[in-house]
């Protein structure tokens, strides 16, 4: 991660972030629908200020190392690259529509700071590998080595 700066702040918010597609159907299944979804978030995170790090899109998800600003919450970065891209996917696909039919994302979503125990590094490389090693099973395990959450508690990403 970089240090940005602003008119009035010097900052460091790296995030990884993960959705799934509304009840996880794989429906991106064509290699040109995912280039275009990972264009519209990147022109997402441009208009907010936001620097992408590292991207996925999968046949039912994505993955994104990304920069916030902190003048920018978390929630509403989500909200933005999960609404302006279901619009737009769903207007040059509209074949999509039939697979969902109210919205084309899940509404929740992983978030994990990066930063101390799971660095920008391990973030970037386990994105740019997520493709390769879905298909050999859980490939979760590998980021969180110690298993998740406090005190032993697993979670779900």
């Amino acid at each position: 991660m970089v240090i940005r700066r602003s008119s009035h702040s010097v900052w460091d918010c790296g995030y990884h972030l993960v959705w799934a597609t509304k009840r996880r159907r794989r429906a991106l299944v064509h290699e040109h629908e995912r280039a275009y979804c990972e264009k519209l978030l990147r022109r997402v995170a441009e208009k907010y200020d936001m620097f992408v790090v590292a991207m996925e899109v999968d046949v039912d998800h994505v993955h994104i190392s990304v920069e916030i600003p902190p003048q920018l919450s978390v929630g509403t970065a989500v909200r933005a690259f999960k609404s302006l891209s279901a619009r737009y996917m769903l207007k040059r696909f509209p074949y999509l529509k039939r697979q969902f039919w109210s919205a084309m994302w899940s509404p929740s979503y992983f978030v994990r700071t990066i930063g101390e125990g799971v660095t920008a590094e391990t973030v970037r490389r386990y994105i740019e590998t997520h493709e390769e090693r879905s298909e050999l099973g859980s490939a979760q395990a590998e980021l969180f080595r110690d298993g998740g959450g406090r005190k032993g508690r697993k979670r779900k990403a």
